[in-house]
């Protein structure tokens, strides 16, 4: 692999004015943006009306704009999200001669100069969620891999078998592209099969969250990409990592092969601020929604809400990948990145309530946006040859599914709990803020058990155990969260310092929550920071081994 550059920006500009005399002092709205005014008729500030997290659109609620997709706040006054380290940024504008403001908003594209024409051709096939084997000119990239097992420490379960081969495929891959530390996406049980010096590529996030969590599983050749440099990987074929639009550490991936360009968004919000490549020939981005424990976690919102906030978020989604459509103008769009499921028992009330949006409903979508929906399926790959694609049949099998009750016995076996080394975590965590945390291992119903409450004061960095008598559910001039976590998940999480956002995109917890606002610092710390600090032990039971057993194709190279 090489470094052949970077991709480059065109814009072009594109103003609009806003009249002085339709605002007053204070907060107003004019549709796209909020503008603030001052007492002296000065202006404050200008700022857009998109939602940092998820790219909601704010709007003005109790002195605050708030995002009714996850409930954001964002303080009009210091400009900050949540009471924490995330801030919006200011909209640079100018003034006419009249008084009134003037936003010049350049509109630009990635452009590609390495791209070349259309000669040759390149396979891609769809294995699983985010799952993609690329092939072009001998060379193979696959992203994202999750084959089997659960995610979320069984949260998450595959939809659908992976393809028979699959596994084969990826221990063949020349490189390996992970975009996020999430666990349907960096899956250590599916990692498992590779031997440790397989070249990985990640994105070059300031935490390094992707590249500590990797070298906690043992790998060694771990590559981080800066954003938007362009790499080869082979004779014509060369990629380029771009940064999600918000403070999260998520990416995405372009992709150039032999002439063909394709972009996988991944669960990117705002890719790129969507400066992003024109005219692919493919455009996959994430679609089902479902992937997070807000609202249905949250014991703060009473049912009707949590609908509401759901089917919201269900819109969003379907917003936002007619954005990423009209920005990209790709020839052909596949939905991916949402083939999951809540299999397990125990999670009976999410699977039940938890709707996501279907691969089918976005044909007519993509149509109307300009591009033909390519149905995400195990029984056909692209072919791109010379700019023209071909749907190629593949017929291999399928996996045998896993049982989802042997995963649940071994986690409760490997992760007894004890309290004394959550509080020892707990303290090693260089955590601070005006914030108490109660955190209450369950059973899998979430009912409290007789093992100890861990009450953490990171103000004055006091762990201690408490009993459920002893919580306060509300206290002046902190926030208190109080987190029921089923006792194994929180010691397995514990034990390997794994990503929080385990216990919130799996379905593993119950939160109350005082104010109820999102703590953005410390899900952000837990999650992206304080992360992998020694070498991880999941379980002693490892379905790879399974799944090499069941496929006659590798059966006598045990894992």
């Amino acid at each position: 692999m090489r470094r052949l550059g970077e991709l480059q920006l065109r814009t072009e500009d594109r103003s609009r004015t806003i009249l002085r005399k339709d605002l007053v002092v204070g907060v107003n709205d004019t549709g796209g943006h909020f503008v603030r005014i001052r007492d002296d008729g000065s202006i404050a500030y200008v700022i857009d009306k998109v939602c940092d997290h998820a790219g909601g659109r704010l709007i003005l609620k109790e002195g605050k704009a708030v995002c009714p997709m996850h409930g954001w706040r964002l303080d009009l006054d210091d400009l900050r999200y949540n009471d924490s380290h995330v801030r919006k940024s200011t909209t640079d504008h100018t003034l006419d001669q009249a008084g009134n403001i003037v936003l010049s908003e350049a509109v630009g594209h990635l452009f590609d100069p390495f791209k070349g024409e259309k000669k040759g051709a390149v396979r891609v096939r769809w294995l699983n969620h985010a799952t993609v084997h690329v092939e072009c000119n001998g060379k193979t990239l696959v992203t994202d891999p999750w084959l089997f097992g659960p995610a979320f420490m069984t949260g998450w379960w595959l939809a659908s078998p992976s393809p028979a081969d699959s596994v084969e495929l990826l221990k063949q891959a020349d490189h390996i592209f992970i975009s996020h530390n999430h666990p349907d996406h960096l899956h250590a049980e599916t990692l498992a099969v590779l031997p440790r010096d397989k070249p990985l590529l990640v994105a070059d996030f300031k935490t390094r969250s992707c590249e500590k969590y990797l070298r906690a599983l043992g790998f060694t050749n771990v590559t981080a990409l800066p954003f938007k440099e362009v790499h080869q990987l082979g004779e014509h074929f060369h990629i380029s990592v771009l940064k999600s639009g918000d403070f999260r550490d998520d990416s995405g991936l372009y992709i150039c092969a032999n002439g063909h360009s394709f972009l996988l968004t991944v669960d990117c919000n705002f890719l790129n601020h969507h400066i992003l490549p024109r005219d692919l020939d493919l455009l996959m981005t994430s679609f089902a929604g479902g992937a997070s424990g807000f609202p249905l976690c949250f014991d703060n919102l009473g049912p009707e809400e949590k609908q509401n906030v759901l089917e919201r978020n269900k819109a969003s989604l379907r917003f936002m990948v007619t954005q990423y459509i009209k920005t990209t103008r790709p020839r052909y769009y596949m939905p991916y990145a949402g083939m999951f499921t809540e299999r397990a028992p125990r999670d009976a009330y999410i699977l039940e309530h938890n709707a996501k949006n279907s691969a089918s409903m976005f044909s007519e979508l993509a149509r109307t946006a300009g591009a033909a929906l390519v149905r995400p399926a195990h029984e056909h790959q692209l072919h791109f040859a010379d700019g023209d694609l071909t749907l190629e049949p593949v017929d291999v099998g399928h996996l045998v599914p896993e049982e989802p009750l042997v995963y649940l016995e071994a986690l409760a076996r490997e992760y007894p709990y004890d309290a004394e080394r959550v509080i020892d975590y707990l303290k090693g965590s260089g955590y601070r803020g005006d914030r108490i945390l109660y955190l209450i291992p369950t059973d899998d119903a979430f009912q409290p058990t007789h093992y100890p409450v861990i009450r953490s004061d990171f103000k004055r960095n006091v762990h201690e155990r408490v009993t459920l008598a002893d919580i306060v559910p509300e206290q002046a001039d902190m926030s208190v969260l109080q987190l029921r976590i089923r006792r194994e998940v929180l010691m397995c999480v514990v034990e390997n310092q794994l990503p929080w956002e385990d216990f919130s995109i799996g379905f593993q917890m119950r939160v109350l929550r005082a104010p109820n606002t999102y703590e953005s610092d410390l899900w952000y710390h837990f999650t992206n920071v304080y992360i992998a600090g020694h070498h991880f032990r999941y379980s002693s039971f490892c379905g790879a081994c399974t799944v090499v057993e069941q496929n006659p194709i590798w059966a006598s190279r045990r894992v």
